[in-house]
């Protein structure tokens, strides 16, 4: 079955192309090069949203999403020279504290030492006192422009190096999840295929691959995480909140869930249960201090601060009547007595 491809080109539509042969075809003869070179960028750009630059043209590449998906899974299993990649990369807590920065994002900039691109997956080793694998993150934007960049000042240790970062390259990556365990420490991956020491990022293959990757089973951010809560109105209309950043935290989020489980601690739904396995593990999570009442350096506490919910409570949760939120409990209480 053909699968078309869609070329843009600086974000206006340059090709629509039937499949993926003719998309090569149309791209080779547009930047005079060869038929196989932009086939292999093309199934890289459409699988993992990946762009290609020539000088100041960046080339979109598109799919409808369920044959991008499928394709994916297939060049994964397969071992396919065109899969995302796997690295291994230092992270050194005297310099950065990424543990404090996940604490607060979901999203983070960092060093781009390597060609790093969209799609791929980088598991971050904590030297120093950890030294351990801690974090899986993917990349979700392979090269950030200058301006974009998030320094993220508050979290670096060493100015010296912090002066030096404003001069690098840089990438953007999600955490997808995290884990502390004693199984990924250094002595363990040297047992399992690490040769030498982590000095820098390298490219995971092979057994300490399949060894790191097995401890890592969820995706703290991907599908849970809504930016607004939407709420219906009379007529038709619609209303959106604003969710805060602690909502947004996937290791808070984690913590939060691990407590209370993934049901709503308001009217009672769990997903799940109503579902099948489509609703597993999806739930919002509201933050029960008022944003006014928030300082600067606030710390969240992930069991006495947030609280699962379902889409519906949290968007009442986030109404005022007559000037003043709804508690949890008083919410809980209107849906008892509607009963």
């Amino acid at each position: 079955m053909a699968s078309p491809i869609t070329i843009f080109n600086n974000d206006e539509l340059l090709f629509e192309a039937t499949d993926i042969k003719e998309a090569a075809e149309f791209l080779a003869e547009h930047l005079n090069t060869t038929k196989n070179r932009c086939y292999n960028l093309i199934e890289r750009g459409y699988v993992y949203n990946i762009p290609y630059y020539v000088e100041e043209n960046e080339y979109r590449f598109v799919a409808p999403e369920e044959i991008a998906t499928n394709r994916r899974k297939q060049l994964e299993e397969r071992g396919h020279k065109n899969a995302r990649r796997v690295w291994l990369v230092p992270a050194n807590p005297n310099e950065y504290d990424l543990a404090s920065a996940f604490s607060r994002y979901e999203t983070l900039d960092w060093k781009r030492s390597f060609n790093y691109e969209n799609g791929d997956i980088l598991f971050m080793y904590v030297s120093g006192n950890i030294q351990k694998v801690r974090y899986k993150v993917e990349v979700i934007e392979g090269l950030v422009r200058s301006n974009d960049v998030k320094y993220n000042k508050m979290f670096w240790n060493d100015e010296e190096k912090f002066e030096q970062s404003k001069e690098w390259k840089w990438t953007r990556f999600r955490l997808v999840d995290e884990v502390y365990t004693n199984e990924l420490s250094f002595s363990q991956l040297r047992e399992h295929g690490l040769k030498g020491k982590i000095q820098g990022s390298m490219i995971l293959t092979g057994e300490l691959r399949d060894y790191v990757m097995s401890f890592f089973e969820h995706d703290l951010t991907e599908g849970y995480y809504p930016d607004l809560v939407s709420e219906t109105l009379e007529e038709g209309k619609r209303k959106t909140v604003r969710v805060n950043v602690y909502e947004r935290n996937p290791i808070a989020r984690k913590q939060c869930m691990g407590h209370y489980g993934a049901q709503c601690q308001v009217c009672g739904l769990n997903f799940e249960d109503t579902y099948g396995e489509v609703g597993k593990d999806f739930i919002h999570v509201h933050h029960i201090v008022p944003l006014h009442e928030i300082q600067q350096d606030y710390i969240v506490d992930p069991i006495q601060d947030l609280i699962p919910v379902c889409p519906n409570c949290h968007a009442m949760l986030h109404r005022k009547e007559n000037g003043v939120y709804l508690s949890i409990e008083q919410l809980r209480q209107r849906i008892v007595n509607t009963i």
